[in-house]
C-alpha cells in the first residue's frame, strides 16, 4: 500500500491496483480512485485496436508499429516508421480488393 498525503501534515492508506507488467504491449492509460483505491487502467495496442474496429490486417500491423516506434529494441524508430508505411500501402491494395 502506498501512503498518500492529500494536503500537508493528513496522510491516509491508499491501495493501489496495478495492472500485470508481463504484457510489453500494455500502458497505462490513467488511475481512476473508487473509494480508498485506486485503479490504474492499462491498454494494450490489441485493446486499441478492438476498440477502433481495426479489422484490415496490414493496417493492424502499421498501427502497432507507430505506437511504439523504436521501443521493442528490434529495430531503430526510422526503420518501424518506413515498415509502418509499406503495411499503409498493403492495406490500401487490401482495401482496393475489397471494392
Amino acid at each position: 500500500m502506498k501512503t498518500i498525503g492529500a494536503t500537508p501534515g493528513e496522510h491516509y492508506e491508499r491501495k493501489v491496483v496495478e495492472h500485470d507488467k508481463k504484457n510489453k504491449y500494455s500502458r497505462k492509460i490513467k488511475t481512476i480512485s473508487l473509494g480508498n483505491v485506486d485503479h490504474a487502467i492499462y491498454a494494450d495496442v490489441y485493446d486499441v485496436l478492438t476498440a477502433f474496429e481495426v479489422v484490415n490486417p496490414a493496417m493492424a500491423h502499421a498501427v502497432k508499429k507507430m505506437l511504439a516506434p523504436g521501443q521493442r529494441g528490434v529495430k531503430g524508430t526510422i526503420q518501424d516508421m518506413k515498415e509502418a508505411v509499406e503495411s499503409i500501402e498493403r492495406a490500401i491494395e487490401l482495401e482496393a480488393q475489397n471494392e
